[in-house]
């Protein structure tokens, strides 16, 4: 977790904020022995931030659990993303304090194009609602991009929506994360159907997400991961 940490300074900080924080890390702290709280105040001195909760990732153990929903408003053409964050006892820590969790959010529209820039959403309570305006028409989320956070998401995603992320997405972590719950989902369904005697089948809607995976213009390793089926554990 400690590595993913640090990258969630990135991700909050931009990549210059997070140079800054390291040259003014090295500056105070060069051939010393230092801590993590030693750490988060460079990059916090250096870009004017509170990052003060961030000390929860370090002192509280588990894995975080951010449950998602979205709200759209055609009329308006705005989009509201509902994050509630919740998080399971642990030893010696039966309660805990919410967390500082960058989610990075893509808005896509039908064709395939982002409808709005790419947003951090910055989760500091145990729920927040977060409202994106110029949204023009039903959009397609991608949360979490680039696994902007060490954390479980829950978000109730069609089959449909799953290939159309798999195929459109321009974040490689989610096209590779919905395919691989695109294909677990039709797996355990056809694994159901054999157990109640009935035919096993290959939706359409997998086909065309395969299909327009091979035909994309990423590289050959992207698609590779991307058409791997998914393994145990």
């Amino acid at each position: 977790k400690g590595a993913e940490v640090i990258r969630m300074y990135q991700t909050l900080l931009g990549k210059e904020g997070f140079r800054k924080g390291m040259d003014l890390y090295f500056e105070r702290h060069d051939g010393q022995a230092v801590t993590c709280d030693d750490f988060r105040a460079a990059m916090a001195d250096a870009n004017g931030a509170d990052l003060s909760q961030f000390e929860r990732w370090y002192t509280q153990a588990g894995t975080p659990i951010v449950t998602a929903s979205s709200e759209f408003d055609a009329a308006a053409k705005r989009l509201s993303i509902n994050l509630k964050q919740s998080w399971k006892p642990s030893p010696g820590q039966p309660t805990k304090q919410p967390y500082h969790i960058p989610v990075t959010v893509g808005v896509l529209g039908p064709d395939g194009h982002e409808q709005v820039a790419e947003q951090v959403l910055e989760l500091k309570e145990e729920e927040q609602t977060f409202v994106i305006e110029g949204v023009t028409e039903k959009p397609v989320l991608s949360l979490l991009r680039g696994f902007s956070a060490p954390v479980k998401l829950v978000y109730d995603t069609s089959d449909d929506e799953l290939a159309f992320l798999m195929a459109n997405d321009q974040d490689a972590f989610n096209r590779w994360e919905a395919g691989q719950t695109l294909f677990t989902r039709t797996i355990l369904n056809n694994v159901a159907a054999h157990k109640d005697n009935k035919d096993m089948t290959l939706p359409t809607v997998v086909v065309d997400a395969v299909k327009a995976t091979l035909l994309s213009s990423g590289s050959g390793s992207l698609v590779a991961y991307a058409l791997t089926l998914p393994t145990l554990g």
